[in-house]
């Protein structure tokens, strides 16, 4: 049911496919101006304060057909470039041109001056300064940690961001986060800013800690007030335009677009319009950030919904509606960075979650009328973003898993799907009590959160099969010196599980690098970019009085340790295993000089397909499962145990984020699976490497159930099938019996990919008649043609499953 006005407001999907947003530099040049002029005082209050400047001063405009307004750059469908994450040196700047993206000769003369206000005030410069020279630099440059580091100015790659938002914060995934929107819509900014100022009047300054607590309370009182005043605006706005329109039909919606800004977020929502209106500000004034988490929807907008339809003020058409306008308003959210990044982010990735379906705190049911029109939304505007994931529990109804499995097939992505049993169970650890931990949802990729009570600050990739060479090989050294533990090469151990075991010195050693290199970035985020608006919407920040960065979380998940490549890394160790220490036939010096050559030569490509041989994860095989569950059980238990900086411990994490499967192929070179060194690592966690599904989705999901995922906030399976395979109500049914079979036996997470290879290979030939084309790139969908040629090829690559068959017996 796409309309008319959706229509009209999709325009610029075509400046989005094309991956050249407009640059503008309108929130840098007011951030920095701001920031010159509140130099020594304490960094929230200056923050703040450059969130005031801004938002006072950036341009707004309501495009003609706009219910829910609020642009979040100065041009549509554009992007505001700054240097809070690192730098924008010449060669960058001119990288973007290459690419397409237009740059004014005053925009550059303006970045050169707000390059060099930054310079040693960027978040890369802060984290640079922490990491010692003995264990976190060299660390930072082995390429472990996706991307490699080049130098200390650049970090994980020269060039700042380009987002989306009014937030003064770094703009990419350093606070993972759901915020209480609900307060918002029930209390309103008014009655938080009252009780800020009261506790702020009754906090006397005897402590080093009141002193912070009453920095804070003033910082979030500035940032409220600056909301409020942010939405007066497009308030005067509206009814300054309603003034000349011509439009009897557009005049009222003007009017009545003015009279709800001026409301909200000032005061309690009265109308479901009103609350979505509340949302969409609050969540720019969290913006810029490709991963800020939605929330459950159709459990935090209900009351309002059903008030609404009770007194016939609105219909589910006009819902939908409404929700398919969202869904474009996050399709104006940009991102992109340096060219690292890019490479990392293919497709215009980003991942604003909206949560689904799952439970009631009391265990009962949650399904309502708004899990079904979400879902018709996503039909009527079916973009990539914002996306959407589905809770399922025993008793969610086959009416809503047929209607999310029919979008599903679609080809769109989404919802994914988690599994409620293993993700209440895994909260129920972190010692979250049961009403608390059946109401989490999903934020970022596939983050489990809750909501104003958690955020996930540092989870980049890990990458594992990087540990392994360097075992392999005995060691490595950085810049001529050597680095991290020394055993001996593969062809010095007499078995292979003398070599397992020096691995796993090795895998100890690298964990505990990652985990003390995540505490850094949580450190440095919250010295550098502390967010009054996000501290304020979390639960109890009034009587905390602490920046969402400074204090512990009921469910504190700042630091994650994300592997990448796990499959690789266990099919690689089979590989060794058989062919090394078991058969003999190629010595361990010999495989390390052939992975070192990419296999070439007659021997090498003999070697290479022997490693291919042996057996793959995803195949319901023992001999590699195995191997498998043992590297996520070994993971889980080194890192679980590690301090995090924010309070508890660290968290093992499971997720493959978009692309990057292909840059970190690229770094780690070829490894004993038979992965030459240009191609790509697994896709996701649970995936298997593709071509080496050789059965069909139950073996894939026996193979994953070996796996204990229980500690693990999330463990990322990816199943691929053609369009054919799912075209009838029966291959549904089938498909609904392994969802649900999987989560009753502990699984966490699983989506579809659903396309036809004819139709990438129609695509990549002409762009335009298949400009709509979606698939699924890790926790996030794309426009197939936004990717470039070279990732285009590798998807086409995928095998697929071609036939939804039914459950064996065993299963």
């Amino acid at each position: 049911m796409t309309t008319p006005r959706i229509q009209k407001l999709s325009d610029g999907l075509e400046i989005y496919r094309s991956g050249k947003i407009p640059i503008n530099l309108n929130k840098a040049r007011l951030m920095t101006e701001s920031m010159r002029q509140t130099e020594g005082q304490p960094t929230i209050l200056r923050s703040a304060q450059a969130f005031r400047h801004v938002v006072e001063n950036a341009h707004i405009f309501i495009r003609d057909g706009e219910l829910i307004v609020g642009n979040p750059a100065t041009q549509p469908w554009g992007g505001e470039l700054t240097p809070l994450w690192g730098l924008w040196p010449e060669d960058e700047i001119a990288s973007l041109e290459e690419e397409g993206y237009r740059f004014t000769a005053e925009d550059k003369a303006l970045l050169r001056e707000i390059n060099e206000f930054w310079k040693g005030r960027t978040l890369t410069s802060r984290m640079a300064d922490l990491y010692d020279d003995d264990v976190l630099w060299p660390y930072a440059q082995l390429g472990i940690v996706l991307p490699a580091f080049r130098s200390k100015e650049e970090g994980w790659g020269a060039g700042g961001l380009l987002g989306g938002g009014y937030g003064i914060h770094h703009e990419i995934s350093n606070c993972i986060h759901t915020a209480d929107y609900e307060a918002v819509f029930r209390r309103g900014l008014k009655a938080m800013i009252a009780e800020a100022r009261a506790e702020l009047k009754q906090t006397r300054l005897f402590s080093a800690a009141a002193v912070r607590k009453s920095d804070f309370l003033r910082a979030g009182i500035i940032a409220l007030e600056a909301t409020i005043g942010f939405a007066n605006r497009f308030s005067a706005l509206a009814a300054e335009m309603a003034a000349s329109e011509s439009d009897p039909v557009r005049r009222q919606e003007l009017l009545e677009i003015s009279e709800i800004c001026a409301r909200v977020p000032a005061e309690p929502a009265r109308t479901l319009r009103e609350a979505m209106q509340a949302f969409w500000f609050m969540f720019l004034v969290m913006c810029p950030s490709t991963t800020l988490g939605m929330g459950r929807m159709d459990q935090i907008f209900y009351p309002w919904y059903k008030a609404d339809r009770e007194a016939g003020r609105i219909t589910d058409d006009q819902v939908v509606e409404l929700f398919a306008l969202l869904r474009l308003r996050s399709m104006e959210i940009a991102k992109d960075g340096g060219r690292a990044h890019r490479s990392k982010w293919a497709g215009g990735a980003k991942w604003h979650n909206c949560t689904i379906g799952g439970q009631t705190s009391e265990g009962l049911d949650a399904t309502n009328e708004l899990s079904f029109l979400i879902l018709d939304a996503a039909l009527a505007c079916p973009t990539p973003h914002h996306t959407i994931t589905m809770r399922v529990h025993e008793k969610t109804p086959k009416a809503l898993i047929r209607k999310a499995l029919e979008v599903a097939r679609t080809g769109i992505g989404m919802p994914s799907f988690i599994g409620d049993p293993s993700m209440v169970d895994y909260l129920l650890t972190k010692g979250i009590a049961m009403p608390e931990a059946r109401d989490y949802n999903i934020s970022g990729s596939l983050n489990v959160s809750l909501a104003g009570a958690s955020r996930l600050t540092a989870s980049p990739m890990f990458l594992l099969p990087r540990v392994l060479k360097i075992a392999m090989d005995g060691g490595v050294s950085v810049n001529g010196e050597p680095f991290g533990p020394v055993t001996r090469p593969l062809e010095d151990h007499a078995t292979f599980e003398e070599f397992l075991a020096s691995f796993k010195v090795h895998l100890d050693f690298y964990l505990k690098c990652q985990a003390e290199f995540n505490n850094v970035t949580v450190r440095s985020v919250g010295e550098r970019f502390p967010r009054p608006i996000d501290s304020f919407l979390m639960k109890d920040a009034v009587a905390v009085g602490a920046d969402i960065f400074e204090r512990r979380m009921p469910y504190d998940n700042s630091n994650h340790v994300n592997p990448i490549g796990i499959s690789n890394t266990a099919e690689s160790l089979v590989a060794i295993r058989n062919l090394v220490f078991g058969d003999k036939r190629v010595g361990g010096a010999e495989l390390r000089q052939l992975l070192k050559d990419n296999w070439a030569g007659e021997r090498g490509e003999q070697v290479r397909r022997w490693c291919e041989e042996q057996p793959k994860f995803g195949n319901d095989d023992d001999r590699v499962d195995l191997v498998m569950a043992d590297l996520f059980r070994f993971i889980a238990e080194t890192v679980q145990v590690l301090p995090n900086v924010t309070g508890g411990t660290v968290n093992p994490s499971a997720l493959t984020i978009g692309t990057s499967p292909w840059p970190g192929g690229v770094i780690t070179g070829a490894t004993p699976d038979g992965r030459r060194a240009e191609d790509p690592l697994c896709e996701e966690a649970l995936t298997p490497t593709r071509g080496r599904e050789q059965h069909g989705p139950w073996e894939v999901i026996a193979s994953a159930l070996k796996i204990d995922q229980l500690p693990y906030h999330i463990a990322e399976l990816d199943l691929r099938f053609s369009r054919g395979a799912l075209g009838s109500d029966e291959a549904l049914d089938r498909l609904e019996d392994m969802l649900r079979t999987y989560f009753r036996a502990g699984g966490k997470h699983i989506q579809f990919n659903v396309y036809d290879v004819a139709e990438l290979t129609a695509a990549m030939a002409d762009p335009e008649a298949h400009k709509d084309l979606i698939v699924r790139l890790g926790g996030t969908s794309a426009y197939f043609v936004h990717l470039n040629e070279f990732y285009q090829s590798e998807i086409l690559r995928r095998s697929q499953f071609t036939e939804m068959p039914p459950r064996p017996v065993q299963a």
